[in-house]
C-alpha cells in the first residue's frame, strides 16, 4: 500500500500517474506501465490519485492506447462530468444572487481552470466552488450567504478570519461547499492592492452568468502558492492545473509579474521549488532567467521558517505544544507585511493578544500544558 506523506510533491507512484495524464509518446507509456506495477487499481487508489483519473482517461484516450481499466477510467469521467456540471449551475446561482446585491465576483480555482484552461468539464472533479468578493464586501456576502440558507463553519473564528485569515466556508443542506475568499492566499494581507489581482482580471462566463476569474499568469501564481502546502489529502493537484497552464497558454504568462508577485507576497521559495519540479519531472518550459532570478532571491529568516512550516506542517491541525506554537508563529508571520525582527515580533505579540481577547487565561494556559505532555498521534 502507497501511502502520501501529505506532501505538495507527489510520491513516486503519484508521479507516474501524473506523468501518464500529461505527457505524450513514450514518456507516457513508460509512465502508465509504472504506475500499473506499482498501483493496485482496486484497492490503492486514494482520493488525490482519485481525482487525477479522468485526466489520465482523457490523455489516454487521445492517444487510442487501449488498457484493461479504460472502462473504469470512462465511468470516472462521466461521473465527474455530471457532478461538475451541477456545480457550475450551483455556483451560477451565488454569483448571480451576489451580483444581484451588488457584490463583485471573482471565480476561483476549479471552475476558472476548467472554463480557460481544461475546456472540458470532465477531467478535474471538484467538490466545492471558490469565490472571492473585496474585502469591503466581504461582511455584506457572509450575512446575504447564510441569509439565503448557507451555514457557515466554525463561524466562531470568523472575527479573526476578517482580521488575519482569507476566506470562510459555507455548507448548503446538500453539503455542498462554498468558500468565500476576501484574500485570494494568506500572504496577499496587509500589503495587497487592487492593482495586485483585481485589475487584471477577465470575463468568464459560469453556466450562463458573466463574473470574472483570474488571467492565466495570475491563475498560475495562485495554483502553486495554494497548492505548495502539507495537507491531509495531498494537493497533488496543483501539478496538473499548473502543467496545463504553463503548456496550453505559454504565451500568456507574464514572468515578470510571476516574479513581481513572489517578491512582494514572499513566496519566491515555494515558486522557485515548485517551477523546478515541474520543469525535471514533467518537461515544463520555464524560462531559465525566470529560475535563475528566483535562485538569487536571498529568504529572510521568516521566508524560510514559513516555507518550512508550509511543507512539513501545512494546513494540518496541530496537536502538541511545539506545533501548535509553531503554527501560530508561521500563521503570524504568513500574513504579516513586517520585514524587520523587532517590527515582527511586535506585531507578534498584538497578534497574540486579539487570538486570546476575551478568552479566560487560566484555561488558555491549562490548555497549553496539556499539550506540553501530548504526543502525536497520527
Amino acid at each position: 500500500m502507497h501511502q502520501n506523506s501529505g506532501s505538495p510533491f507527489p510520491t513516486e507512484p503519484q508521479q507516474f500517474l501524473l506523468q501518464a495524464a500529461l505527457l505524450s509518446g513514450n514518456d507516457m507509456l513508460l509512465a502508465l506501465q509504472k504506475w500499473r506495477e506499482l498501483v493496485d487499481f482496486e484497492t490503492d487508489i486514494r482520493f488525490a490519485s482519485f481525482r487525477m483519473l479522468p485526466l489520465l482517461y482523457q490523455n489516454l484516450h487521445q492517444h487510442n492506447i487501449d488498457d484493461p481499466i479504460m472502462p473504469r477510467l470512462k465511468g470516472i469521467y462521466r461521473k465527474a462530468w455530471s457532478n461538475n456540471h451541477i456545480l457550475f449551475h450551483k455556483a451560477a446561482a451565488v454569483l448571480r444572487y451576489l451580483q444581484n446585491e451588488g457584490i463583485q465576483t471573482i471565480i476561483l480555482k476549479g471552475i476558472a481552470l476548467t472554463t480557460l484552461v481544461y475546456k472540458n468539464f470532465g477531467v478535474r472533479p471538484m467538490a466545492d466552488m471558490d469565490i472571492l468578493v473585496p474585502l469591503s464586501q466581504a461582511t455584506k456576502s457572509i450575512a446575504l450567504l447564510k441569509n439565503d440558507g448557507w451555514i457557515a463553519q466554525n463561524e466562531q473564528y470568523l472575527e479573526y478570519n476578517l482580521k488575519y485569515g482569507r476566506s470562510i466556508t459555507f455548507c448548503d443542506i446538500k453539503n455542498t461547499e462554498l468558500d468565500l475568499h476576501w484574500h485570494p492566499i494568506f500572504e496577499a494581507h496587509d500589503n495587497i492592492t487592487e492593482n495586485d489581482f483585481w485589475k487584471f482580471a477577465i470575463p468568464l462566463e459560469v453556466a450562463g452568468v458573466k463574473t470574472l476569474a483570474f488571467g492565466i499568469t495570475d491563475t498560475l501564481f495562485h495554483t502553486i502558492v495554494h497548492g505548495m502546502r502539507y495537507n491531509p489529502e495531498p494537493p497533488i493537484r496543483w501539478v496538473a492545473d499548473a502543467t496545463m497552464l504553463i503548456n496550453n497558454e505559454p504565451d500568456k504568462i507574464d514572468w515578470d509579474r510571476i516574479i513581481h508577485h513572489s517578491k512582494k507576497f514572499r513566496v519566491f521559495l515555494q515558486m522557485k521549488s515548485s517551477l523546478n519540479y515541474l520543469k525535471d519531472a514533467f518537461h515544463v518550459q520555464v524560462p531559465e532567467n525566470v529560475l535563475s532570478e528566483l535562485e538569487n532571491i536571498k529568504p529572510s529568516f521568516s521566508d524560510r521558517l514559513v516555507y518550512r512550516h508550509a511543507k512539513k506542517y501545512g494546513d494540518q491541525i496541530p496537536i502538541t505544544f511545539y506545533e501548535k506554537l509553531y503554527s501560530i508563529y508561521a500563521g503570524y508571520l504568513r500574513q504579516s507585511s513586517e520585514e524587520r525582527l523587532w517590527s515582527q515580533h511586535i506585531g507578534f505579540i498584538k497578534y497574540l493578544r486579539f487570538r486570546t481577547k476575551g478568552k479566560p487565561y487560566f484555561r488558555i494556559i491549562m490548555y497549553y500544558l496539556s499539550l506540553l505532555f501530548k504526543k502525536p498521534n497520527r
